[in-house]
């Protein structure tokens, strides 16, 4: 995503803001997108836990309708995931993402407004004032989460996202951006670096009962 291999990788996204309607395709995407992300990091158990902990869809309802938190979707076309498989054929591979998953067929999307509208390929969730997670002063925004599906992984995706999170910190004349990243998310931790962030601290992020280590890092605007 970050790091796409070449310029001729990189695709435009049709972003838009999630409404409270949007909870069943934001639960499926973050399902799949965190399951792919971090398998593997803790027991089946504690995956579960936190799973519905954090993104069942009465949970991502309340999210939604929280005046300080915001949700972005980016969509590509319908069949644009194909030609995105081909082009990485082609280049010899995948070119490498931070935090990318595709766990399902376009078909088998259960949303049929959002395949007319185009497939969600991923989406960022904002935080401000006490919605953040961290006292990080009024004049800071949160990335709390940032998310591509694995088959649009090398696309700039999550670049356009970011840059959608720094154009609306801007315009409520915001001064600094923060985020939480897991310690061993190297592909991640680069990706950010590369936007400017750099690590300012670090708190325990709990994934289900497994105690795990965030950096916190952050950027001026």
């Amino acid at each position: 995503m970050g790091n796409a291999a070449n310029s001729d990788s990189r695709v435009s996204g049709a972003i838009r803001k999630c409404g409270i309607d949007d909870a069943a395709m934001l639960h499926q995407l973050s399902v799949e997108t965190y399951v792919d992300t971090f398998d593997g990091t803790s027991s089946d158990e504690d995956m579960q836990k936190f799973l519905e902990e954090t993104y069942s869809e009465p949970i991502l309802r309340e999210e939604l309708a929280n005046p300080n938190s915001v949700y972005f979707v980016i969509s590509m076309p319908a069949g644009a995931r194909n030609g995105v498989r081909q082009r990485n054929k082609q280049n010899g591979g995948e070119a490498a993402g931070f935090a990318d998953s595709d766990n399902a067929d376009d078909s088998n999307n259960s949303d049929s407004s959002a395949v007319s509208a185009g497939i969600p390929a991923g989406y960022i969730k904002l935080n401000f004032g006490d919605a953040q997670i961290e006292d990080m002063g009024p004049d800071a925004m949160e990335v709390q989460r940032l998310y591509i599906q694995k088959a649009f992984k090398g696309c700039g995706l999550g670049t356009q996202l970011m840059n959608k999170a720094f154009d609306l910190a801007r315009e409520r004349k915001l001064k600094k951006v923060w985020l939480g990243v897991w310690e061993h998310n190297e592909p991640a931790k680069r990706f950010y670096a590369s936007k400017g962030f750099v690590r300012v601290g670090q708190h325990a992020f709990w994934q289900g009962d497994d105690k795990q280590t965030d950096y916190l890092m952050a950027r001026d605007l």
